[in-house]
Order: structure tokens, then C-alpha cells, then sequence
């Protein structure tokens, strides 16, 4: 039982295994690294359980070579329709690129919306630039206070100047 337990888990371990991209031929051989051995070994703790994830391994990379080059066919694929839409549109493009008003307004519809906001935060090591999300976050977390400034009354004294805020972060 705890045989078959260990080949089971070597099943689900092999794809950690596998190599990701194609190899070079020099290194296309069906016998593993010695840190991929190691690894199998320290994992499975005895050498009969660890040889037979070593033998299920060895046969899972030519599946794996195989997932790898449909990957890159489908990838391949992907390019040359790509290709030829480019191909489609490139009298369009041109013509677009070519064109007289190149700052026309329709081209900049959406620059205020692009602009990210940020604000000022005051710390004790200087001031710091947050996001409007960051700021939201540290807001709810409490972690922010908001100090007014003063300004002088015309009949004399202080008071509040809501214009004039400063933000600091609590550390």
C-alpha cells in the first residue's frame, strides 16, 4: 500500500520534473540530472521507491516533448494569423499614419481618464507618492491622518485653512 502511494505521488511530482521549454540536443538524453535524482531520492526517502519514480519520470518526458511541441504549433499558428491580418490592414495603417492631424482631439479622448491619480503622503523620512487605491487602503486601515493648516482671520487670530491639507502616514 505505501509502495503504491509513493508511485502515485511520483505520477503527480513528475510534471515538477519535466523540462518546461526544448532542450538543446545535446541534453535531449532520457536519464535525469543528478540533482533531479537527489531530489526524487530526498523526497521519497528510500532508494526502491525513489528508482521507481526515477523509471516513471524517465517515461513522462516524452509526453511532456510532446505537450511542449503542440504548444509551439498552436503558438506558430497563432503568429501567422496574426501575420495575416497585418498583411490585411497595412494599406489602412499607413494611410493612418500618414495622416495630416496627427494630435486631432478623437486621438486623445480618454487623457484625463488615463492619468493615474496620485497623491502626497507625508512620513517621517519625507513624503511618499501613493496611488489613489494605495491611499484608500492606508485610509481604511487608519493608518493615515489629515492635518489642516491655519491661516490668519482678518480681525486677528487663527483659524482652520481647509484648503490647505497635508497628509501623513502613521508608521
Amino acid at each position: 500500500m505505501k509502495t503504491s502511494i509513493a508511485l502515485i505521488a511520483s505520477l503527480a511530482t513528475a510534471s515538477a520534473f519535466a523540462p518546461t521549454a526544448t532542450l538543446p540536443s545535446s541534453r535531449t538524453s532520457s536519464t535525469l540530472s543528478a540533482t533531479r535524482r537527489e531530489s526524487i531520492e530526498q523526497l521519497f526517502g528510500s532508494t526502491a521507491a525513489a528508482t521507481a519514480a526515477l523509471v516513471l519520470t524517465s517515461a513522462a518526458q516524452p509526453a511532456a516533448a510532446a505537450t511542449t511541441k503542440a504548444e509551439e504549433a498552436e503558438f506558430n499558428e497563432l503568429i501567422e494569423v496574426l501575420k495575416a491580418r497585418s498583411e490585411e490592414n497595412s494599406e489602412a495603417n499607413k494611410n493612418y499614419a500618414m495622416r495630416a492631424n496627427k494630435l486631432a482631439k478623437q486621438d486623445f479622448d480618454d487623457v484625463k481618464t488615463r492619468r493615474p491619480k496620485l497623491i502626497i503622503v507625508s512620513t517621517t523620512k519625507g513624503n511618499k507618492i501613493l496611488t489613489k487605491e494605495e491611499f484608500s487602503t492606508y485610509n481604511m486601515d487608519g493608518k493615515i491622518d489629515t492635518v489642516y493648516g491655519t491661516r490668519m482671520k482678518q480681525g486677528g487670530g487663527e483659524m482652520k485653512d481647509y484648503n490647505d491639507i497635508t497628509y501623513v502616514l502613521k508608521e
